[in-house]
């Protein structure tokens, strides 16, 4: 889906295969036409996408007793104390999965122990990290699975960070 800014129509949503062709949220549709002639597109409704999350969020609310809105394109729950009501937090993810999968809903979903782990894991392809294996699953990440953007003015920079992992990896 593309939104106009600036006199020109820019990625907002994008498929898993638009993403795997390399093509990134906020480019220009110019340059990801280029990218990808045959790149299907339509306008967004981020209204109508607003009430469509709301009504996912509250149906995502079987999965914990706390279901929230994270930016304009997650869902964060709270699972606590729920997975051995689904077998496990595997099979609770698997159930989610299903569903969403049946209902034609293209998603990324994790469990971890911290909500910017789960936010990690479920933007690298989901899955579960177990209580205890935070550092064993995250550790290899690349510095770009840290939410860090604009609002966090006056800390290091994604690109700071990726300069200082790169200077320590050198000899």
């Amino acid at each position: 889906m593309t939104l106009r800014a600036s006199n020109a129509d820019h990625l907002h949503c994008l498929s898993f295969g638009a993403s795997k062709a390399g093509l990134p949220r906020g480019m220009p549709l110019a340059d990801a036409r280029a990218i990808c002639p045959m790149l299907s597109t339509r306008p967004a409704d981020p209204v109508g996408e607003g009430r469509a999350l709301e009504a996912l969020r509250r149906w995502a609310s079987r999965y914990g007793p706390h279901a929230a809105k994270d930016g304009t394109d997650g869902l964060i729950v709270d699972t606590s104390g729920v997975p051995h009501l689904f077998g496990g937090e595997a099979d609770l993810l698997e159930d989610l999965s299903a569903r969403l999968e049946r209902a034609r809903i293209e998603s990324n979903s994790a469990i971890a122990e911290t909500r910017g782990a789960a936010w990690a894991l479920a933007r690298r392809g989901g899955g579960v990290i177990p209580e205890g294996g935070l550092l064993a699953s995250l550790g290899p990440m690349p510095v770009s699975a840290l939410r860090i953007g604009p609002e966090n003015a006056g800390r290091p920079t994604l690109e700071d960070l990726a300069r200082e992992a790169e200077s320590e990896d050198a000899p």
